[in-house]
């Protein structure tokens, strides 16, 4: 369980862009922490953003957890592009499930300049 959540390069790459595009990359596993530590530890680095944070690594695990199921028993293809754009659909659920510690981070399902009402021609 630490290697897929702390160890293996996908889950570096997806943790690196997901904390990356809300500014937080202060908040990545340091070499030497171990899973419990860096749970402990880790989003308390952002001060004042804690409890968001600790949601958005919370919901970022889940997620890889979740893949790594599809992967082995739906034989879904790892992408971490496509993984970090769930996330962050996900997590503009949760916000609207109530999760408003989230708000405190520049969450965005889509990148900023995007409008889902655009029309093509």
């Amino acid at each position: 369980m630490a290697h897929l959540l702390m160890g293996c390069a996908f889950t570096k790459a997806v943790l690196h862009e997901v904390l990356a595009r809300v500014g937080a990359l202060c908040c990545l596993p340091r070499p030497y922490e171990d899973l419990v530590a860096w749970l402990s530890a880790g989003a308390r680095r952002l001060q004042g953003k804690v409890k968001a944070t600790r949601s958005l690594l919370n919901l970022t695990l889940w997620r890889i957890w979740k893949l790594r199921n599809a992967c082995i028993f739906e034989g879904a293809t790892p992408v971490v592009a496509r993984l970090v754009e769930d996330i962050f659909v996900e997590a503009d659920l949760w916000r609207a499930a109530g999760a408003r510690a989230l708000d405190r981070l520049p969450l965005h399902a889509r990148p900023p300049d995007s409008s889902p009402f655009t029309t093509l021609v």
